[in-house]
């Protein structure tokens, strides 16, 4: 995890959403990991579905893939799940990064509320819920208007907003430095452009470039051609050539390669390997 939330606070925050909208609301971290809600407790219709493996797996599989769709529209969205329920929801977002996401869930609309009943009563089948404790477990769920609903999805981003300005949530700049400090490592060979790193660790060109000047001193593509020049001399050392060289470190361009090498050694690769060849 690469966040960190301060869950005393959010408590606090969540208890008094749920007192005025009456929504059960849930936050969860940058890896789709629920970190707080309240209610603490599922609704039964919930709960009987999560009894069974697939069902629980299933639930999973649907908060990833909104968290994922959240963080590709920067807003709050209303969907239904895989269970046939109305849920929203939105990212709490940090220096042009994704930190978490709050979610509403567990609506029905007033709207199409019985063949959206039927549906979901339908659905839970598969999870070996039977319809009649179905039925009985999704009239405990309160019926709202989409009007109710889209108001509580606007709430809902202005929740994510005041997370965020009250620094209830922040990064840990020390894991995800070291994160990508090892996903360059590995990849120092293939495409590591900033836009990958981004796409890779869910933050924003500004954000990595701020958090790129405190861990490592310099601009993460700075960082990326440092660690791959240090890999340079030594593949150079090892008696490769200098076109496998600049291919084994990620440079397509041969010409780029030895201008990058120069910049940073004061030489070019061919001076590099001269000099070797004279010390020993």
């Amino acid at each position: 995890m690469t966040s960190n939330f301060d869950i005393q606070k959010l408590q606090s925050v969540l208890k008094d959403f749920y007192t005025a909208v009456g929504i059960r609301i849930s936050i969860f971290d940058d890896e789709f990991n629920p970190v707080i809600e309240y209610p603490e407790s599922l609704p039964a219709f919930c709960r009987n579905i999560r009894q069974s493996s697939a069902g629980l797996s299933a639930c999973k599989d649907c908060d990833r893939a909104a968290c994922l769709r959240a963080q590709k529209r920067g807003e709050a969205h209303i969907y239904t799940c895989h269970a046939g329920l109305t849920e929203a929801i939105t990212p709490i977002q940090l220096d042009g990064g994704v930190i978490g996401y709050a979610i509403l869930a567990h609506m029905m609309p007033v709207e199409n509320y019985q063949n959206a009943a039927v549906n979901a009563c339908r659905l839970s089948e598969k999870y070996g819920v039977e319809e009649q404790v179905s039925r009985k477990a999704i009239k405990e769920i309160t019926p709202r208007t989409m009007k109710q609903i889209h108001a509580a999805a606007r709430v809902l981003d202005a929740l994510a907003a005041y997370v965020q300005i009250r620094d209830y949530a922040h990064f840990k700049d020390g894991n995800l430095a070291r994160d990508i400090e090892v996903f360059v490592s590995r990849n120092l060979g293939g495409n590591l452009s900033s836009e990958i790193i981004c796409n890779k660790f869910h933050c924003s060109r500004s954000g990595l470039y701020a958090l790129s000047k405190r861990a490592f001193g310099c601009g993460i593509m700075q960082y990326v051609n440092a660690r791959r020049i240090e890999l340079a001399k030594k593949l150079l050392k090892d008696g490769k050539s200098i076109s496998e060289v600049a291919s084994a470190c990620g440079f397509e361009d041969y010409s780029y390669f030895c201008r990058v090498f120069r910049r940073a050694e004061g030489c070019s690769p061919g001076q590099f390997l001269s000099a070797v060849d004279d010390n020993n």
